[in-house]
């Protein structure tokens, strides 16, 4: 039987070894802790080393049951420095509140979903959730991508569209090779993955991936070279909302068999449905 550190019966300041430190990361970080930032922990260890580390009221926070909610960067640092570090330990808090928790270094819903492309499917997911009403924006972008919207409701859309973790080796595969926008396009597949167009999904990528053998109105060639046109303007935020409308008529046109001769984003033009969805609704 492992024989942890003992936390304290209410928050109290605590000196926290570098054996307390490992045996708390090795035994008490749960696996859904987010991904740990070396550059973060390597600064704390520096920090702690150089006598240059101050107290404050951020420290350890454990739940009911002793895991570890945050803090781990805090550990890894003591862990890494080899000094001991006086630190605000508080035991159980309520687990919900570790969505919320913004303590040193910045909790991201990119960091906390520990799956492939995980940027780019957190980013897809601040603007489908948007499109869909899955929360009240906080600070829109264009009137499009919720710049602040919280961890939990980023997590909540993630769920809540599995196609975006599906399908996002396929917006970085056209990524690569056409330069189309990750997040805007995953976005676009996402809902069309849920019509009747599905089956046409892999045809779509392979021709944005591969350019050869397609007539010059092609949706799939005229979207393609509109990215390598433009796809330093295309690639920023600004360009973030004209990079959907664009991918979204282009996926119509191809998902309907037509061609398309140009494509072109029009001043004061709403957000583009995907053909076969209930306008904007999960």
């Amino acid at each position: 039987m492992i024989d942890l550190p003992a936390l304290p019966t209410g928050p109290k300041y605590m000196h926290i070894t570098p054996e307390m430190a490992d045996l708390w990361l090795k035994h008490c970080n749960p696996a859904s802790n987010r991904v740990m930032s070396d550059t973060v922990y390597e600064r704390y260890a520096k920090a702690m080393s150089d006598g240059a580390w101050r107290t404050t009221h951020q420290g350890l926070a454990f739940d009911t049951s002793g895991m570890l909610l945050d803090g781990q960067h805090r550990l890894m640092g003591i862990k890494l420095s080899g000094v001991t570090v006086e630190m605000l330990v508080i035991p159980s808090c309520d687990a919900e509140t570790f969505d919320v928790l913004d303590c040193g270094h910045r909790r991201q819903a990119a960091q906390l979903l520990k799956i492939p492309h995980r940027t780019v499917v957190a980013a897809a997911a601040r603007i489908i959730g948007q499109m869909y009403k899955m929360w009240d924006p906080v600070t829109l972008f264009d009137g499009f991508y919720d710049t602040r919207a919280t961890t939990s409701d980023i997590l909540r859309a993630v769920a809540a569209w599995p196609e975006l973790t599906a399908l996002a080796p396929i917006a970085a595969a056209t990524y690569r090779a056409s330069g189309i926008n990750q997040p805007t396009h995953l976005v676009v597949l996402a809902q069309a993955a849920r019509t009747d167009h599905a089956g046409k999904i892999e045809d779509w990528a392979n021709g944005l991936i591969s350019g050869a053998n397609m007539d010059s109105k092609d949706p799939r060639l005229v979207l393609r070279n509109r990215f390598f046109r433009d796809r330093v303007l295309l690639g920023t935020s600004g360009g973030r909302r004209t990079s959907y409308n664009l991918i979204a008529k282009a996926w119509n046109s191809w998902a309907q068999g037509k061609l398309l001769g140009t494509l072109k984003s029009l001043d004061g033009e709403g957000v583009i449905p995907v053909i076969g969805t209930d306008k904007f609704r999960p």
